[in-house]
């Protein structure tokens, strides 16, 4: 297990998500985000969408225990996002939100399970799919 690829992935993802938070923050406006209803939603969406094709690359590319790689980025992941909240607070006194992060970390789970198991059914399937065309030559 490479432990320098989960890193990569946790601040990838990481990285992605908040670049996705802050362009959606730029439409809406500042604002108007935190009384818009549809703008939560449209975000915990598109972070769950995004985590899941994460997840799903990811268990695609690692033949020996997945789901192990992709609870470990999860872990990684979260640790940098609450330091992140936790130094926000500290420095600046931003609140941390108990439910958004409950929330989120509920997404996360979901997307951790469905995209492993997706990326490993895609990989197997191609393996499938290989064998066959072999088989036919």
């Amino acid at each position: 297990m490479k432990y320098s690829r989960i890193v990569l992935f946790s601040v990838g993802l990481y990285l992605l998500l908040i670049a996705l938070s802050t362009i959606a923050t730029k439409i809406v406006g500042f604002d108007e985000m935190t009384q818009s209803t549809s703008y939560i939603f449209t975000h915990y969406v598109l972070g769950f969408l995004t985590s899941l094709i994460v997840y799903c690359y990811l268990s695609y590319k690692q033949t020996l225990s997945p789901y192990k790689q992709a609870f470990l980025v999860a872990a990684v992941y979260w640790f940098i996002d609450l330091s992140v909240g936790a130094l926000l607070y500290i420095l600046l006194k931003i609140p941390m939100e108990l439910l958004i992060y409950l929330i989120s970390a509920l997404l996360h789970v979901i997307a951790v399970l469905l995209g492993t198991l997706l990326g490993i059914q895609l990989r197997s399937e191609k393996i499938n799919r290989n064998k066959k065309l072999l088989s036919i030559t």
